[in-house]
């Protein structure tokens, strides 16, 4: 069934839609025509759901589209931008245990009255239930479930208690970790009543996910604790809790993570699922021994496939359209390298999403798993029974795949399967560590693979770095002078002697300069000229030197045009680009 967008009604038709039917607003708005309406009616016959309801259900129309219909209908307004929408100085007035219940939200109040986001409009008891509570008028405002509760989440990190107050708080009392665990995961937003070293713990993680932590390293020493973020790539002290309360600490996150409390001289590994509001996190839990007690690092893993998009990679249009040309060879190898924690993962899984349909069997060996994908299959190696990547690659063979992602690249034999798989017909996505893309030639060749195999299967060799983002609201221009670009080895004629901006710090940013990052990258596309390099065994310098007169720009230059364009700062490149 086609949707048809519908044409914004003037302010005197909207009055006119009030007390309508809804499938007559439905009509009139042109989203569905009279005799498609007449067969659905039919169907939502025979169920206790609203029309709206069924409708939305069978995607034949939008939350977006529900709520407009229902705007229009009832006169009630309709905001599709809560979040953007309201002060952060607001604080419901509802516990968010009936706020996620019910959808439901106040989101300003006067003398007499208080006004509600309510996603159902037809709560009546609810709405009674907020009347009587506030006792005042209730003024409705119709949102989307999801703008709910998220302002929701962000009300509900303003103006509570912080890990630095909670270790302020803790009394001389007996420390108590054991906690509710909820197997489908707690909401750490929801901490009252909590024992203190339990909302600490809490507050941790809640605290990192809010500065957009990928880490939270614990590590004791002889005097304490030191608990750091790793923010944007870069690790920052953020809590010192007192050394007595080390031990309760890591036995709390044991618990969570269903781990052996009483070993402590082995290492664990394990995993918390948690939400975050409205937010699936999964947290990756490592321990080690050491002579100061366990070290514990966790792993954020805040579940969101928008992030896996090609487009907001950071390449540039002139690397997005090469790449996009690549991703439609239906097989072959593509490989991106780079250092651990340079992005590759979260590359391949966006050249997966580009590339992925309903028709195409796809499935992944990874080590770890780190984040699920909807509609693909996805193995975690296991080396304690034998699941290794190659032995893994070979069973995924028998499946009957289009498309094979290989977390690493990490021996021949693994190589050669990948290879045997391309040659098949098979596209496949791997990585490798090396420096640079040519390097990833070199690297194939060292593990033995024989050259002419190489040149006849791998696409494209990728190489990339992960830079800082520059805040924008304290990012300031400078001039770089032309004596310090060419210490670094960079042609002062690149910037033409216009300003570029570096880091300042606000409190938006956490006085970092920085907000999110972005990726540079460099690309090498097998072609005749690039084959014959590798069979001949030439070394990367010289495929790189070679690639670069042929027109290949690298990962430097893109790292200077991000800086030119105000993006990143000089030093931020440097920095990441000599590593």
């Amino acid at each position: 069934m086609k949707i048809k967008p519908p044409g914004p009604p003037t302010k005197t038709a909207q009055k006119s839609f009030i007390g309508q039917k809804f499938g007559e607003i439905l009509v009139a708005l042109e989203k569905i025509d009279e005799q498609e309406l007449e067969s659905v009616l039919i169907a939502q016959k025979n169920t206790t759901v609203r029309i709206g309801e069924f409708l939305l259900q069978r995607n034949i129309i939008t939350e977006g589209d529900l709520l407009q219909v229902l705007s229009y209908q009832l006169g009630i307004d309709y905001n599709d931008d809560l979040p953007g929408s309201y002060s952060l100085m607001l604080l419901s007035s509802l516990s968010r245990a009936f706020i996620k219940k019910y959808t439901v939200l106040v989101i300003d109040e006067s003398d007499n009255a208080v006004d509600v986001a309510i996603n159902d409009p037809f709560q009546f008891d609810v709405i009674e239930n907020i009347r009587v509570l506030t006792g005042k008028e209730v003024r409705l405002v119709l949102a989307k479930k999801l703008d709910i509760l998220k302002l929701s989440d962000i009300l509900a990190g303003e103006g509570g208690e912080s890990a630095d107050q909670v270790i302020e708080d803790m009394k001389e009392e007996p420390i108590q970790i054991i906690g509710d665990i909820d197997e489908t995961g707690e909401d750490v937003l929801d901490l009252a009543n909590e024992a203190p070293i339990i909302k600490l713990v809490n507050l941790m993680i809640t605290e990192a996910l809010k500065s957009r932590a990928s880490d939270i390293h614990i590590e004791p020493s002889e005097e304490g604790i030191s608990v750091r973020y790793r923010i944007d790539g870069i690790l920052y002290n953020v809590l010192s809790p007192p050394k007595k309360y080390q031990q309760a600490l890591v036995s709390r996150i044991k618990i969570m993570a269903h781990l052996n409390i009483a070993e402590n001289r082995l290492p664990q590994d394990g995993r918390i699922k948690i939400k975050y509001g409205a937010a699936d996190v999964d947290i990756r839990v490592s321990l080690i021994p050491s002579v100061v007690g366990e070290r514990v690092v966790m792993r954020l893993l805040v579940k969101d496939e928008r992030r896996f998009n090609i487009e907001k990679l950071g390449m540039n249009n002139t690397l997005l359209t090469l790449f996009r040309d690549i991703l439609k060879i239906p097989h072959g190898i593509i490989i991106v390298s780079g250092p651990t924690g340079s992005g590759k993962t979260t590359t391949l899984y966006a050249a997966i999403k580009e590339t992925s349909t309903s028709e195409k069997n796809i499935i992944t060996i990874e080590d770890p798993v780190e984040y699920r994908i909807k509609g693909i299959s996805q193995i975690q190696v296991n080396p304690k029974i034998d699941l290794t990547f190659a032995r893994g690659l070979r069973s995924i063979l028998r499946q009957d795949p289009e498309i094979i992602m290989v977390g690493e690249i990490r021996d021949r034999e693994t190589a050669e399967i990948a290879i045997q798989a391309a040659m098949t017909g098979h596209l496949v996505f791997s990585t490798v560590h090396t420096n640079d893309a040519a390097s990833g030639v070199v690297r194939l060749i060292d593990m033995g693979i024989e050259p002419y195999l190489i040149s006849s299967t791998v696409n494209c060799f990728i190489s990339q770095r992960l830079v800082r983002v520059l805040c924008p609201d304290c990012k300031k221009k400078i001039t770089v002078a032309p004596e310090i670009l060419r210490n670094e080895g960079i042609d002062p004629e690149l910037f033409g002697g216009g300003k570029v901006y570096t880091a300042a710090g606000c409190s938006k940013c956490h006085n970092t300069g920085y907000i999110d990052r972005i990726g540079i990258y460099e690309i090498i596309r097998v072609d005749e000229q690039v084959r014959k390099m590798i069979v001949e065994k030439r070394d990367a310098s010289y495929i790189r030197d070679q690639c670069i007169r042929s027109g290949m720009k690298p990962m430097l230059f893109d790292g200077i045009q991000k800086v030119l364009d105000g993006v990143t700062s000089l030093e931020e490149v440097v920095r990441v680009i000599r590593e």
